[in-house]
């Protein structure tokens, strides 16, 4: 991640992104859960059940990387594209998955939660990176040093 690669160590945006990856792991972990039970109840071979949620919340974790990554324009936005898809498809899994096991209304909004703020913890970080980068690339910048311009004829008289 090349945005946060450029800010010193003690930034909010560091203490931000370690804080995203930590959201990020618990959130992937018990999506993790639910979307391989999910396919081993809903006819994949429980040898393969783990791959869905590995392909779903790959996406949204390899899309994310690619945001960061990306200058503006198509390619970034395309990245987002990937990153809301692969939630959306994480929150409707995990939806699911509490519907199939009984869960009620709440169980279904506890579900939700783990990609949702998966996703917000996210943006919040890359939106900090962006925003502290340019700030601390100014505050470090050093201005170049003024060559003085030396007449002729103070050269020759200095020799």
């Amino acid at each position: 991640m090349r945005i946060l690669s450029r800010l010193p160590d003690a930034t909010p945006a560091r203490g931000t992104a370690v804080g995203a990856v930590g959201v990020t792991a618990l959130a992937s972990w018990m999506s993790f859960t639910a979307l391989s039970d999910l396919a081993a109840h809903n006819g994949i071979a429980d040898h393969q059940s783990a791959a869905l949620p590995l392909i779903v919340d790959g996406l949204t974790i390899v899309s994310t990387i690619a945001a960061a990554a990306l200058s503006r324009g198509w390619p970034r936005a395309y990245a987002w594209i990937l990153l809301v898809l692969g939630t959306a498809v994480s929150v409707a899994g995990n939806s699911a998955h509490a519907v199939t096991n009984g869960g009620g209304p709440i169980a279904v909004a506890i579900s939700v939660i783990p990609p949702l703020v998966q996703l917000a913890s996210i943006h919040l970080a890359i939106t900090l990176a962006n925003e502290e980068a340019p700030r601390i690339a100014m505050a470090s910048a050093t201005p170049e040093p003024v060559a003085e311009e030396i007449e002729e004829e103070e050269l020759l008289a200095a020799a």
